[in-house]
Parts: C-alpha cells; structure tokens; sequence
C-alpha cells in the first residue's frame, strides 16, 4: 500500500511516500516503522492504533503480522506530528485491503488524537502548495486548517475532522472528493483593523515625517530618546502606514507563519509586525533551533521588525543581524545541508541616550558619567549602526499638544502617499523593489546629481564622515523623500532632509 504525506523541513513541505504491508518478521503488537523517523513520528503508530480500534477493532485483534512502514526518501530526516492522518489511513487500508488506485494522488494531512479526532498541523499551506506543484488530485486535512487551504486555490481540498470521516471517503464507488471550500480566493487587500493608527499621538510631527519616508522607501529607522517621549508608541504605528503586501509577498509571509503555526488568515496581506523580547537569543532572532523554524527576522519579513530597548539585545543576537538588514536573506547552516528563510523586512529600533535615559534633554536631570553614556552607546556597534538609514531623536512632546482636541493626520492619509511614492518606485526599479532594495547603480540613475547637488554630497561625506555605505544610504533616503514630493529629480533640499534624519539632533549635541 502506497500514499502520500508531508512534512516540514524549515518553512517548506516536503513530501513523503508512505509504503506499508504486514511483514512476517514482525508481531502484530510491534508496528514499526523505517526511514529517519523522529520519535514524534513514530508515537503517531501508537495514535493511529488507538484511533482505529473504534473502527476496525475486529480487524486488529485478527491481524496475522506486525506493520511495517516505509517513508521515502529515506535519506531526510522527518518529524513533527503532521504524518498522524497518513499513518492511520495507510494501516487502515492495509488491514480492509483497500485498492491503490483508491488513494493514488491523494496527500493526507493532520495529527490523530486516541479517540479518532483529526487536529489542527502547522505548515499546511507550504504543503498544499507542494501538492499543487506536483499535480496531485488532492489533499485531505484537519478542519482547524481550513481557513488557511482557502488561501491556495488550483488544488481540491476536503476537511475531516475525525478518523471515522477520513475512512468513509474510500467507503464508495467511485471515490471523489468534494471540496470543502466552495470558492477558494485570496483574501481582499484592506488593512487590519487591529493596527493602531498614527493620529493617536500628538505633536511629534518630525517623527511622524521620519515613519512616513521610512514606510515609503522601506528604510530602517532609529528613535533616540528620553523615557516616555513616545518612541514605542510611534514605532508601533509603522505597520498601518505600509500599503498592502503584493501577491507574491503576501504569500510567502503565509508560508512562513504556517511553519510555526501563526498564521491569521483574516491579516492576510497585512504587514507582520514583531517586537521580540530584548532576551531573545541568536536562533530566535535568524533562525535555528531543532527542529529548524525561522527566527524573528523571517516571521517580519514583508512587514517591521521593532526592537524595543535596543541596547539592551544580547551582542551576538544584533551582530547577527547585520547580513539579514543587508542581504534580506538567512542562511542557516546545518549538518543536513544549508536552509533559506526570507528576511526582507524593516527595522526599527528604540534607545535611550545614555543609562538613567535623560542625556541630551538640557534640563540637568542626567547624571551619568560621560564615560556610562560611552559605554552605553558602545553596546550598538558602527557597523550595525550604519545600517539605519533615518534616526530620529524623539522629544517630549509639549503640555498644549498632549491637550490638543486638533485633528491629527490618520494613517489613512500618510498611506496614500507612501503607496503613491512605491508606485513610482515600482515603475522605476520593477514591482515590489523599494528604494531601500533597489541595485546601486539604479539609486545613482535615479538621483541624477547636477553640479550643485553634487558639490553638496562631496561636502557631506567629508564633513560628517560618512562611510560608503553610509553615504549610499543617505542618497536612498533623498530618492524617497523626492518621491514623496513627486519630484522628477533629486535636488539639494531632499538631500538636506535626509542629512537631517542621518544626523539626529542629539548626535549632534554629542
């Protein structure tokens, strides 16, 4: 008896053949089962006896051998409790010796429990995709994933929620699966309506100017500044000004988070927002662990990364982020070979000045040594610190704005001119390509620097001591901000705005 199976290896589905036969070497109360399985694979042997003994207790107790089951390829490891549902229907047809062509092109899908009910797996949606791949005629799965196989269409689809239903679908001549989704179909694009929007906060209109070119160009940015001025509730905001993900992008944030079992697909095309604990380790930050999951840095990918208390983030969990901010890619290294997540994703980050937060407010209220502002700023590195193309340093707001009943600008607004501002990038650079990903030599096209402009950058890098790197980034944010403006070149007062927010006011206080 032959059928199929699936199970994750990173964030995609690899599919799996289930062979099973009774071996005579085997006695019927020893199943086993061959082919790199983990131990979570093979207690699903123990499931599936347990879920058939209400159907086929008869059957069992009169079973001459022991099972024996294959999975191929046997050269990839498996795990996970998504091969339950196969396992269960493979014994079952091998026991009422059900024909193959029964189940030829069918993938099973789901975890047993010991009473028969089919629950909920994660990585559903990279398995579906698999099997539309590979042209299979259909796939049977949990009904707790049904919401999400309404993502991917092209493929039959039918929900069970228990073993008894699974085995009734085989009961009848000819058998055929009926769709458990009458219309599958992206979602609509329409923001969630769980973002928080941006005219809760009052005042802090350089700030909100900053979010807007960092949600327009896809620019990392840094909010600098004293206890409750406001920095968190600002970068929380990020996420409603971003237009809706693209088809493509939307699709492989869902692939991600169905990995890990954190897909909402009412948010589909939303931006991801994370905010990991500042405890987070490297594997949680890039990914890793056993078995392999991405790490935060992929589950924002489409979306914003906010790292909360940045220099208070372990060392080697922010230096391992400088090749995702740069490359928008993980590669993470296993024995079993090299692994690839997607990391195309925002950053913003929040910190104080100096320790006790207060440094730079005028007011005498700081008294950290300078040598514990040193030290504390010492905690972000250069090289990681180049990669944010705005910093912002963020000031209290004042007494007569936090009281004002004006009408503050909502993120309605502000994301109708970032989207304006992506569709001239996108006919620029191609679709889904923002100034922060655009090549080089495309950014250099784009900002077309005259005499005068050029005379200005010269004097930049010189005097403020920009890196290369730095000084590339600087001109991206120009290119954003005349895009904003709807300007067709880039002109020394969109280069003066980006100096503003590549040189906050309290470095250069400092």
């Amino acid at each position: 008896m032959r059928l199929l199976g699936t199970v994750l290896d990173g964030i995609e589905a690899v599919e799996v053949v289930l062979e099973a036969r009774l071996d005579e070497a085997l006695r019927p109360s020893e199943p086993r089962i061959v082919g790199m399985a983990s131990t979570s694979v093979r207690e699903g042997l123990l499931r599936a006896r347990s879920a058939l003994r209400g159907q086929l207790s008869h059957e069992l107790a009169h079973q001459p051998y022991g099972l024996l089951v294959n999975l191929a390829p046997a050269d990839v490891p498996k795990g996970g409790r998504s091969l339950d549902l196969a396992l269960t229907i493979a014994w079952a047809s091998v026991l009422r010796g059900t024909p193959a062509e029964k189940l030829q092109g069918l993938v099973f899908i789901g975890e047993v429990g010991l009473e028969g009910e089919v629950r909920a797996v994660p990585g559903v949606l990279g398995a579906l995709l698999a099997a539309r791949r590979a042209g299979r005629r259909g796939v049977v799965l949990p009904v707790g994933n049904l919401d999400e196989a309404a993502l991917v269409d092209g493929i039959p689809v039918h929900a069970v929620a228990s073993v008894e239903e699974a085995l009734a679908l085989f009961a009848s001549e000819p058998c055929e699966l009926v769709c458990s989704i009458p219309e599958q179909r992206i979602a609509p694009a329409t923001p969630a309506a769980s973002m928080l929007d941006i005219s809760d906060v009052r005042g802090q209109y350089q700030c909100k100017r900053a979010l807007e070119v960092a949600a327009a160009g896809g620019h990392n940015v840094l909010l600098e500044g004293p206890p409750g001025s406001g920095k968190t509730l600002l970068a929380r905001r990020l996420p409603g000004l971003l237009p809706p993900l693209d088809d493509s992008t939307a699709l492989d944030v869902a692939l991600i988070h169905s990995a890990v079992r954190r897909l909402v697909p009412a948010q589909f095309r939303c931006a991801p927002f994370r905010s990991p604990h500042h405890t987070a380790s490297v594997a949680g930050m890039v990914g890793g662990g056993q078995p392999l999951r991405p790490g935060e840095v992929s589950l924002a990918h489409g979306g914003v990364l906010f790292l909360d208390e940045f220099p208070e983030f372990d060392r080697r969990a922010l230096e391992a982020l400088r090749e995702p901010l740069e490359d928008h890619v993980v590669h993470v290294v296993r024995a079993t070979g090299v692994r690839c997540f997607p990391a195309r994703f925002m950053c913003a980050a929040a910190m104080n000045p100096c320790p006790c937060g207060f440094a730079g407010m005028g007011d005498g209220r700081c008294r950290c040594t300078p040598k514990a502002v040193t030290n504390y700023r010492a905690r972000i590195s250069g090289p990681l610190l180049d990669r944010f193309d705005l910093r912002v340093f963020v000031r209290p707001p004042k007494a007569e704005q936090l009281f004002d009943d004006g009408t503050e600008e909502n993120s309605a607004a502000v994301r109708a001119r970032v989207s304006a501002a992506r569709e001239r990038m996108h006919r620029r650079f191609g679709e889904g390509v923002s100034n922060a990903r655009a090549p080089d030599a495309a950014i250099r096209a784009a900002i077309a620097p005259g005499p005068v402009e050029r005379r200005l950058l010269t004097q930049i890098m010189l005097k403020h001591r920009l890196s290369a790197r730095g000084m590339r980034r600087l001109e991206r944010v120009a290119v954003t901000v005349a895009d904003l403006a709807g300007a067709e070149r880039v002109g020394s007062d969109h280069l003066s705005e980006a100096l503003a927010f590549r040189l906050p006011e309290q470095a250069e206080a400092s």
